[in-house]
């Protein structure tokens, strides 16, 4: 959740008012969720009741997600990273952390 952290950029996050819910499975994997509101992030253990995004993979693709060994859409294509709910909201999401 480190990359999160680093890569979050308040102004690119402005009017982005969401929360995206990780399950992630796996040896080391668990449930942790992202709260983007107001320009803030803030990153919690456990499931959140309402998120606006589920993010469903293992522990290796994540890995793989986070550290730019691979395509967020590719892994997503190929079912290797499930993401349910607001599909422009995940497309933000994507370009927020993953973007140039």
């Amino acid at each position: 959740m480190e990359l999160y952290e680093r890569k979050f950029d308040a102004e690119k996050a402005g009017g982005i008012d969401a929360v995206v819910q990780f399950d992630i499975t796996g040896d080391g994997g668990g449930q942790r969720y992202l709260i983007i509101r107001e320009g803030t992030l803030t990153i919690a253990e456990g499931l959140h009741e309402d998120p606006a995004i589920t993010v469903r993979s293992s522990l290796e693709n994540f890995l793989k997600l986070n550290l730019g060994d691979a395509n967020p859409m590719k892994l997503m294509m190929t079912g290797k990273v499930k993401v349910s709910g607001s599909v422009p909201l995940a497309m933000k999401f994507v370009s927020l952390f993953f973007g140039s």
